[in-house]
């Protein structure tokens, strides 16, 4: 349901409609749903590392024993409590490293049998739109290049 997944100030109505008929159907997920959007709040407001440190805090506090997916929420937090925080002192996350790495787990899979670095290095740069540094040379560069090449061709071809 695209509703448990949209943010509650975003919420047609009916759509508001549907997320308590789901709510009244499966009770537990009203408060996962709740719990999801607070913690979301705190990312897109906390001041700095203390406040949020603070807030998440709070929201510790409102689990019980038997919410262990949400106790492992906080498992996590807690293996990277510096990380995390860390967000707060510039508003940076990694994900652009992230899908850099992504990209490049991908590219070595579909060059299976390629070993040379720079190949894949060249194939890394070509899939994020680095062209010049794989190629060496500029897009305008190759234009003129490709250019010359086609008036060649009709010089000789015509």
């Amino acid at each position: 349901m695209w509703a448990f997944r949209s943010r509650p100030e975003n919420l047609q109505e009916e759509q508001r409609q549907g997320l308590e008929t789901l709510f009244a159907e499966v009770p537990a997920l009203e408060f996962v749903y709740w719990f999801r959007w607070g913690v979301t709040e705190v990312f897109d407001q906390a001041g700095d590392e203390q406040e949020a440190a603070e807030q998440l805090a709070e929201y510790r506090q409102l689990l019980e024993e038997e919410d262990q997916e949400l106790q492992s929420f906080f498992a996590t937090l807690d293996a990277h409590r510096d990380g995390i925080l860390a967000y707060f002192r510039e508003r940076k996350s990694s994900g652009v490293v992230e899908g850099l790495n992504n990209k490049a787990r991908v590219i070595t899979r579909r060059c299976y049998g390629i070993k040379d670095p720079q190949t894949l290095w060249d194939r890394l740069c070509l899939d994020v739109n680095w062209a010049s540094k794989a190629v060496g040379w500029t897009v305008r560069q190759m234009h003129e290049l490709a250019s010359r090449i086609r008036a060649a061709f009709l010089a000789v071809y015509t």
